[in-house]
């Protein structure tokens, strides 16, 4: 019993830490300059120099922002998770 719950327990422990790490991940690229060098090594490797630059600012975005939700969701539905096995078990 005791080593099912262990693992149950690591199992949660990685979720949340794996959230906290996208959660992180938002705000080094919101707060860093690496979407501006990424635009300007991108015009090196595409023909067109503004779709270059607007298919890198897509992709990093979309990157970024999907890091913040992925992070939020996988918070939020595991709090939801422990939260509702909590209110069951009284």
């Amino acid at each position: 019993m005791t080593l099912n719950q262990n693992k149950k327990s690591l199992k949660i422990a990685r979720l949340y830490i794996i959230s906290l790490v996208c959660i992180v991940g938002y705000f080094l690229m919101e707060n860093d300059n690496i979407i501006n060098i990424l635009v300007e090594k991108s015009s090196d490797f595409f023909p067109v120099e503004v779709t270059g630059k607007f298919i890198t600012l897509v992709f990093t975005g979309l990157l970024q922002y999907g890091l913040l939700v992925v992070g939020i969701c996988i918070f939020l539905i595991l709090s939801f998770i422990l939260f509702s096995e909590k209110i069951k078990s009284y």
